[in-house]
């Protein structure tokens, strides 16, 4: 691992917006939610609340609960009716004073209060209009930056309702590590507080402080250690919010290592100059920089699938080739994310849409709907790009080009880190049943997946085969007999949604088994195996 230099202070400002914020709260399956009302929990029949412990609605990057925060309800219900009022169809947008306060008292609930209440959820479109705004992104950002300045606040003097970074700080564990360990220790303390306030934070540094957690890798295992597990053996949120915060470090360390010709490299390091410029601000006009937007928005957008950003970043160290992502929508309308290098070019596109391309030194703004995806048989996939009628190739990816950057260093990769025991069990199993031409994250899809459905170990599965980018497995349910099929074409990128899994679980086993017989793909392959 290089030993990168100590973390400044914008670094660290940087960990708490894109790790902690944009990775580990503001995006789901790898989609950005922080300019939207969120909800952490289900939505049943009649649009009855089902919430998640005590979480009522959120939203920014890093997911303000209105519940716990109801003067943020309050700010956010006048700025959207400022707003409202200057919109063509303000008639249908605003408020009335009788609407205003029962959207009002809906917002300022929190979870537990939804389920005693029986709350029914709101009507989230027009407040989803306006934080997609810039007027709205700008307001959320603002809240956002208020609470980064709250994670990363330090001063000189000890004791002082100090905040866990200011406190890791002053340990020998922090002072003695090298700048990535530093990222992964500013980061887990970081979430902690942000998940959990005080609350449990102050006991885990105080053994850090005695030196019996000596490493990053022992404040991970010490916070795993903190709750039990779910009842179904998932991690609980503590754990997982760690790991997940860690997916995000370990970007923000492969782009301080980035080499010096990787056109990310500069981004990140103009990026970090002002870490909490915002959406909206990055993309003013700015005679110094005008590819600030452009950086901001590739910066942001890489942390939404941290581990095939790092694919990404380490193929434009090395000025290689890299081909993932089919820019069609899928059946249900969504979209994988898109990561294509050729040499020093790239182009890369979100699962909410948004895409850019750095080709022939210049930046532009694509839409992945006028991307076409073309493989010849000699290996080569080209993108192609309609405009206005017109199409033309935008990025000719060949892998027989030789790269330009070979002995550039690969980055260690760390991202299994985030994995349980259970996880790495079930997903070897499943690494053998479908072979080596998936990568980790399309594992890991599968394995939470299978999750889903009810195989609750990867003993569950009796037969199993991958036809037509599709794994399809049947075998012992949790609590009865499922048949499960889930796409996996190659850029899946951990992509992984309940809905996702089109699943028939606990029929009676004769059922299940005719349903697997009837599915035309597996007629077509091999059978299960």
């Amino acid at each position: 691992m290089t030993n990168r230099p100590p973390l400044t202070a914008n670094e660290l400002k940087a960990v708490a917006y894109f790790a902690v914020g944009v990775t580990s709260e503001g995006s789901i399956a790898g989609r950005d939610v922080s300019y939207r009302l969120s909800f952490a929990g289900n939505v049943g029949p009649g649009g009855r609340m089902q919430p998640v412990a005590n979480s009522g609605y959120s939203f920014g990057t890093l997911q303000i609960d209105l519940g716990q925060h109801p003067e943020v309800a309050w700010d956010l219900l006048d700025r959207y009716q400022a707003w409202a009022a200057r919109q063509p169809d303000r008639a249908r947008l605003e408020l009335g004073h009788d609407e205003y306060d029962g959207v009002l008292a809906s917002l300022q609930r929190t979870g537990r209060r939804m389920r005693a209440d029986n709350a029914v959820d709101i009507d989230r479109s027009g407040l989803n209009r306006f934080m997609a705004s810039d007027e709205g992104q700008a307001f959320v950002h603002g809240l956002d930056s208020v609470h980064v300045e709250g994670v990363t606040a330090v001063d000189a003097f000890p004791g002082n309702r100090d905040s866990a970074l200011e406190r890791l700080q002053r340990t020998q564990l922090y002072r003695d590590a090298v700048g990535s360990e530093q990222a992964e220790l500013a980061g887990m303390f970081m979430k902690l507080q942000n998940q959990a306030g005080r609350g449990r934070w102050p006991g885990l540094l105080e053994r850090v402080e005695a030196g019996t957690l000596a490493s990053s890798e022992a404040v991970r295992t010490a916070i795993d250690g903190l709750l039990p597990n779910q009842p179904n053996g998932d991690p609980d949120y503590l754990q997982s919010g760690a790991g997940n915060t860690l997916r995000g470090v370990g970007l923000v360390n492969a782009l301080r290592d980035a080499h010096a010709d990787n056109r990310l490299a500069r981004a990140w390091a103009n990026v970090v100059a002002d870490p909490m410029v915002g959406p909206v601000g990055a993309r003013r006009p700015d005679a110094v920089n005008p590819d600030m937007g452009f950086e901001y928005d590739a910066v942001r957008s890489l942390f939404l699938t941290p581990e095939a950003s790092r694919r990404l970043i380490a193929a434009l160290d090395q000025g290689a080739s890299l081909a993932e992502g089919d820019p069609r929508r899928q059946a249900n309308g969504s979209r994988h994310a898109g990561f294509y290098v050729s040499g020093n070019d790239f182009v890369h596109w979100n699962r909410n849409g948004q895409g850019l391309a750095f080709v022939e030194g210049q930046w532009l703004r694509i839409d992945p709907d006028a991307l076409t995806r073309i493989r010849t048989r000699e290996g080569i996939t080209e993108l192609r790009i309609d405009e206005g009628g017109r199409s033309r190739t935008l990025l000719s990816v060949d892998p027989r080009t030789p790269a330009l950057r070979p002995d550039a260093a690969a980055h260690e990769d760390r991202s299994r880190d985030a994995w349980n025991e259970a996880d790495r069990v079930f997903a070897a199993t499943l690494r053998d049943r479908i072979g080596p031409a998936y990568g980790d994250e399309q594992v890991m899809a599968i394995v939470q997946r299978a999750r889903e459905a009810g195989f609750k170990t990867p003993q569950a599965i009796e037969l199993s085969c991958v036809q037509d980018s599709t794994f399809f497995m049947r075998g012992d349910h949790t609590t009865g007999y499922a048949f499960v099929r889930v796409g996996i074409d190659e850029d899946v990128s951990a992509q992984v949604e309940p809905l996702a899994a089109i699943h028939v679980a606990n029929p009676p086993r004769e059922q299940a088994h005719e349903a697997a017989l009837e599915s035309p793909r597996i007629r077509l392959g091999a059978g299960l195996g």
